[in-house]
């Protein structure tokens, strides 16, 4: 860790705690620093298994399954929403992203350490959620059902797909509902967590 701009109250704080600290120069702390500009306090943290096989979930709520997410900052989002809505989890099919990646941590806002979170295989998501006994969503805006017109039962399963393609043709068998959502204006799409949030509000409304 590295003391710069008067943060030593922090520094001491994480001492008190009996967590090891030192101090860098400023082109070592540079050099660590993920972005440039980087200041203060760098953190050196272990990561943890993700496997499905020690996931378990949060509580009774819905859970999102996100097939090939990209982007980091959606990724991060998201977790806050899932919170937010009292998810249960999130379990990522076949990520483009790394979960560990610092810009979902920063876009967590820190609530990523929190959530339950699992990735694994296609295959492996799909049996997974087959083994469940939890009803499946497809969200598509190719579904004929809008979001809305139909109450979701408890624990349900949310499936998005990525950013770019959506839900492939591998995840045609496991859903129980196919469900869009009602867009008025001429976007075809919204971005993948404002989807995410229309979807968790609704069920927690119908709930």
């Amino acid at each position: 860790m590295v003391e710069r701009f008067g943060e030593s109250s922090a520094l001491e704080e994480l001492r008190e705690m009996g967590i090891p600290s030192c101090e860098t120069s400023e082109i070592v702390h540079a050099k660590a620093s993920y972005k440039s500009g980087a200041h203060g306090i760098i953190g050196v943290l272990k990561t943890w298994e993700l496997g499905l096989d020690v996931f378990s979930v949060g509580n009774d709520g819905p859970l999102v399954v996100l097939d090939e997410v990209e982007k980091p900052g959606n990724l991060g989002a998201i977790l806050r929403t899932v919170e937010a809505f009292g998810g249960a989890g999130v379990i990522l099919s076949d990520p483009a992203v790394d979960f560990f990646n610092p810009n979902v941590v920063r876009s967590s806002r820190g609530l990523f350490g929190g959530m339950p979170v699992a990735l694994g295989t296609k295959g492996d998501v799909r049996e997974w959620l087959k083994n469940s006994a939890r009803h499946i969503v497809g969200t598509s805006s190719r579904a004929q059902e809008i979001m809305g017109n139909k109450k979701f039962p408890a624990g349900t399963a949310f499936l998005f797909g990525s950013e770019k393609v959506g839900l492939g043709e591998f995840w045609q068998d496991p859903p129980d509902q196919w469900v869009k959502i009602g867009i008025q204006g001429q976007a075809s799409s919204l971005n993948l967590n404002a989807s995410v949030a229309c979807f968790l509000y609704e069920y927690n409304r119908m709930t």
